[in-house]
């Protein structure tokens, strides 16, 4: 992970802990039968292998970004990620047939790259241009194909069979691909840095609820596979036993 280089040979001692807590993370023998989640023994793996890393190089690089930096800044930050993703949006935004919500993010990435200096700033916004963010994993799921089985990513974290697409799409759309080539590539690779910073600096607010959580695994498992149902039916909702369905129960020692 290129945020690593941050520490030079510190890098090596968080892999050496991330592999570590890989090696040991606790597995319970009924790992897999979850029909959602047969991959659970490798998931687990790695859920520990990403959380060693997060806890010994992101979380204390995303804490003294948000002492050190003003957060006027850091909204300028966030508000340069958002724009990037504007060709996505609109792309996908057209494939799944929302046509004028495809068009909007096609004119909110324009304004917002010029007026908004690069997008530091969200003019489209301030004119009525809404964000409708979407995905290429949404835009397959639109389409009737199905989530398959859940997967934890090296570094990338929670993801499915289907939403892993979005990652190749998502790069072949975004103007750093193409406007920080070659001998270049250190500028977006940079730029990604800090959009990685500023995006855990986003979810230092959960630390709380993360440390009072039996089960993080589970709990954020079934959060993430709700959230993307979620987002392909447009927020329509569930009736209570199709949510019901969704949900894993937890056993407690007696």
């Amino acid at each position: 992970m290129t945020a690593l280089k941050l520490f030079g040979r510190a890098r090596f001692a968080a892999l050496g802990a991330a592999l570590l807590a890989a090696g040991c993370a606790q597995v319970p023998p009924d790992a897999g039968q979850n029909p959602a989640d047969p991959f659970e023994k490798f998931n687990r793996n790695m859920w520990a292998f990403n959380d060693a890393i997060d806890r010994a190089v992101l979380k204390p690089v995303a804490t003294a970004y948000v002492d050190w930096v003003p957060e006027i800044v850091r909204n300028r930050v966030t508000n340069m990620t958002d724009n990037l993703f504007e060709p996505s949006n609109a792309l996908n935004n057209t494939l799944q047939g929302k046509v004028d919500d495809g068009i909007t993010s096609v004119f909110r990435f324009l304004i917002n790259s010029t007026f908004g200096i690069v997008g530091m700033f969200d003019v489209a916004e301030k004119i009525g241009m809404q964000r409708h963010e979407e995905d290429f994993g949404q835009t397959l799921g639109v389409w009737g194909v199905p989530s398959g089985p859940y997967l934890v990513l090296p570094f990338m974290g929670p993801s499915s069979v289907r939403d892993v697409t979005r990652y190749a799409e998502e790069f072949g759309t975004s103007p750093l691909t193409y406007a920080f080539w070659d001998e270049d590539w250190w500028i977006g690779a940079s730029f990604t840095v800090v959009a990685v910073i500023d995006g855990r600096a986003q979810l230092l607010q959960l630390e709380n609820i993360r440390e009072s959580t039996i089960d993080e695994y589970v709990a954020v498992r079934d959060a993430y596979l709700k959230m993307r149902a979620n987002l392909v039916r447009d927020g329509e909702a569930l009736d209570e036993e199709e949510e019901l369905e969704q949900l894993t129960p937890l056993e407690f020692d007696e």
